[in-house]
């Protein structure tokens, strides 16, 4: 019995793009290629190589599934179950945030601040999730060592899942309560303190994309009433936790710069505050230093 002749690589992913392309997606043929290489395991290159190969009944229903859960607003990221940030692969699941190109950024700006000096000897990342800042500084040398604090077991666990995954060191994982400091050691201080913490509004979190509000984490999204609860926790530990000399970085929502500004310039202990803004020209990066002739 000849078996049932399917559609080629090339039609499938044609089709999908149309659909994806029909439902205001873009980027269409990119995810499209992409979601047709998860389900078949092969790399897109090699899925476009290979374009006249004939996909089974059963390989094309997979697809099928693929392609409704992204129609129904699932992340592409978590139906590949892998995401890109800066040059690692990490898992990708409900667990944590998804990592975001302007959180890439932030990693850039750190080493302009770093430039040729040595490496920060310790430095804190302050809701860690995924790993994905604290790996990407120890992957390119702009940290000797880390430590990666989370509210949330699960995204602990991932992190520690995408340190096994990427073999990277010295990413020392630890859980906090809902005082962000309560996790630290009497001798700990560092030269860096970076966040990438919850800083939408409670009364936003409704108003949030689909994708976004039901696929990810609100603890690492809600930073309550004004947006601002958590990032004024981290400033006020900040400018005691770093070293002199050492420096505090934030990733911030674009409406609160004038308000982390202020934050950080009425906080004993820290100068040089001020606003950077993304790619995008919007204010995204929140900075300061610890005072060299000031101790708090």
């Amino acid at each position: 019995m000849r078996r049932p002749i399917g559609p080629t690589r090339r039609e499938v992913v044609q089709g999908v793009a149309r659909e994806l392309s029909s439902q205001g997606i873009e980027s269409s043929r990119l995810e499209a290629e992409r979601l047709v290489s998860t389900v078949l395991d092969v790399k897109p290159a090699d899925l476009l190589d290979q374009g006249g190969v004939q996909l089974d009944p059963a390989t094309a229903g997979r697809v099928a599934m693929a392609v409704a859960r992204r129609l129904n607003g699932e992340p592409l990221q978590h139906i590949e179950g892998t995401a890109e940030f800066r040059s690692i692969e990490l898992i990708s699941d409900t667990r944590a945030l998804i990592p975001r190109p302007e959180t890439e950024e932030l990693v850039d700006h750190i080493g302009n601040w770093i430039g040729k000096r040595a490496p920060i000897n310790r430095g804190l990342d302050i809701g860690t999730g995924s790993g994905a800042i604290a790996l990407a500084l120890l992957d390119e040398g702009l940290v000797s060592h880390i430590v990666g604090l989370d509210v949330s077991q699960e995204a602990l666990a991932q992190a520690k899942e995408n340190i096994e995954m990427s073999g990277i060191e010295g990413l020392e994982l630890r859980l906090c309560q809902s005082d962000i400091w309560s996790a630290m050691l009497p001798q700990d201080t560092f030269g860096l303190v970076v966040s990438n913490p919850p800083y939408v509004a409670s009364m936003d979190w409704r108003r949030l994309d689909p994708k976004v509000r039901d696929y990810e984490p609100r603890l690492a999204i809600d930073g309550g009433p004004d947006g601002l609860k958590v990032i004024r926790q981290i400033i006020s530990g900040a400018a005691i936790a770093l070293e002199l000399g050492g420096a505090i970085f934030l990733e911030i929502d674009s409406s609160k710069g004038p308000a982390v500004l202020d934050l950080l310039r009425s906080t004993p202990g820290l100068s040089e505050a001020r606003i950077s803004p993304d790619l995008s020209g919007r204010s995204r990066f929140a900075s300061a230093i610890k005072r060299a002739d000031l101790r708090v």
